[in-house]
């Protein structure tokens, strides 16, 4: 038997298999990587990682370093390393929890607000190339859909609802 191509990118998705999850992790994926790649070329001095680490922080606020983890899916050990390295180039402070003195809180120095702006541009760019020819009504009734289904779930996440 000959298997067909391997590809990263189904060039012909098939939409009466594509379920909710799938479309939604590849969207995600390719939002990622197209994000990542911007950074890498962006002359800002950052890694792919560290630029998601900032604009994460810079959207949600300071954050504990393990809910700052799960946000991006890195590893704890990989994400001390990293934010060891920002920490070092003055762009981020890591500071006792005064409610969990084994928790640290992750925040942006005034170091790392100045970069805030590039790094939301190559956030819109990227949003730009992603809504393509979609018409601006349409593009936000699917932002407005899939803000309801993430509020949908977390709202059955927090009552520890089953199906």
């Amino acid at each position: 038997m000959t298997l067909p191509p391997v590809s990263d990118t189904p060039s012909d998705p098939d939409p009466a298999t594509d379920s909710p999850a799938f479309l939604m992790y590849d969207l995600a994926r390719l939002l990622r990587a197209d994000f990542e790649r911007r950074i890498a070329g962006s002359g800002l001095g950052l890694t792919p990682v560290e630029g998601r680490i900032l604009i994460t922080l810079a959207t949600a606020g300071p954050l504990r370093q393990h809910h700052l983890a799960e946000r991006l899916v890195v590893a704890r050990m990989t994400l001390t390393g990293v934010l060891a390295r920002l920490e070092g180039a003055g762009l981020v402070v890591r500071c006792e929890d005064p409610d969990d003195g084994r928790a640290r809180i992750v925040a942006l120095t005034p170091q790392a607000q100045a970069l805030v702006p590039r790094l939301r541009a190559i956030g819109r760019e990227v949003r730009s190339v992603a809504r393509g020819a979609i018409d601006e009504p349409a593009w936000e009734a699917f932002l407005a859909l899939a803000r309801q289904a993430r509020k949908n779930l977390i709202t059955q996440a927090q009552r520890g609802a089953r199906p």
